[in-house]
């Protein structure tokens, strides 16, 4: 079963208990936690996801939903995107799913997708360290959604200034 912020019993019913209740209310996990969470307890039973994968937070991002997840993000892509496809489906709108805790590059091409990471340099300026992120002009074409929604993605995934760099 995949691990969520919301209990099983939470994950296989439409009602929350108390205490995934009372995270709802202080703001640490969101109604869409809590349907990403339900969805993916659904499709751990067709498709036997496993526990290898840790749901940790959904955001929407206005043309895709960006899903933040600890483990083998391949099991939520299953064989030849079979999982993936059925995931998009019941989500109703496009997924970009991300591993976090990981080297920051990975996570930053797993959000970019089909577009070239070229490189990610840390600039220390007076004001602080800010990334660069330098991406293939070439690429840019291939990029599946929105340049803005993709920055405030961007935004989500670093706490730390940063600016993308096409060259």
């Amino acid at each position: 079963m995949v691990r969520a912020p919301i209990c099983e019993v939470c994950q296989r019913s439409d009602y929350l208990c108390p205490v995934d209740e009372e995270k709802l209310k202080k703001g640490e996990i969101s109604e869409l936690d809590v349907r990403i969470s339900r969805i993916l307890y659904d499709l751990d039973s067709k498709y036997r996801i496993g526990d290898t994968v840790e749901f940790v937070r959904a955001y929407d991002m206005n043309s895709f939903v960006l899903i933040l997840v600890r483990g083998e993000i391949g099991r939520l892509i299953g064989k030849n995107g079979k999982v993936l496809r059925a995931f998009r489906q019941a989500v109703g709108k496009p997924v970009r799913i991300v591993e976090i805790d990981v080297d920051l590059r990975k996570t930053i091409q797993d959000l970019f997708g089909g577009v070239r990471v070229i490189g990610i340099n840390k600039l220390f300026r007076p004001d602080g360290v800010v990334y660069r992120i330098v991406v293939a002009r070439k690429d840019v074409r291939k990029l599946s959604f929105p340049y803005p929604d993709v920055q405030k993605a961007l935004d989500i995934l670093l706490d730390q200034p940063h600016e993308v760099t096409f060259i």
